[in-house]
């Protein structure tokens, strides 16, 4: 049996690609939602939510002959299918303006200059920014004020498992 050789889906590159751009681009701390940090407002937190939802139909499979192997006994069967997958992200402050402004210059992000980054550097295909919604919560005696919404991406999972190709058949 073939041994897989390569991962299915990086999501380190997709998430160090998400926080890279979209701290660059805000100019502000964007963290996964349970750092156990105290950062000072404004800024971003974000967490993977399920499902992975895979496509229901067969994956795509390709055979690519192993470089050098003239007698083409080595080769790698790719299995290739597009799932998609959501992350929440918020805008945190302990301002309402600034709270929904960092959303809004967030959101854009997604449907613009982001979308392309994605793309380019992570494979990812950003699907749909969902809608904005308002999400404070008191913290002792103060108000964190949080504007939160979904992103559903679309991106590439390719599993490359080794094979040896079967050179003779016997029918009896």
């Amino acid at each position: 049996m073939g041994k897989q050789v390569e991962p299915m889906i990086d999501l380190e590159l997709i998430r160090s690609t998400l926080v890279d751009g979209l701290s660059a681009h805000l100019e502000i701390p964007v963290m996964e939602i349970h750092t156990e940090t105290a950062t000072p407002y404004p800024f971003i937190t974000y967490s993977f939510r399920g499902p992975i939802v895979f496509p229901s139909n067969t994956p795509v499979v390709t055979f690519i002959p192993a470089e050098g192997d003239e007698a083409g006994e080595e080769m790698t069967e790719r299995h290739t299918e597009q799932p998609t997958f959501r992350i929440r992200f918020s805008s945190c402050s302990d301002q309402q303006m600034e709270s929904i402004e960092y959303a809004l210059r967030m959101h854009d992000w997604f449907r613009t200059i982001g979308r392309d980054r994605l793309k380019q550097e992570a494979n990812v295909v950003v699907v749909q920014a969902g809608k904005i919604k308002g999400r404070d919560r008191q913290m002792d005696s103060a108000w964190e004020r949080r504007h939160r919404f979904y992103v559903t991406f679309r991106t590439v999972s390719v599993v490359d498992m080794n094979q040896t190709a079967i050179q003779t058949v016997n029918w009896n």
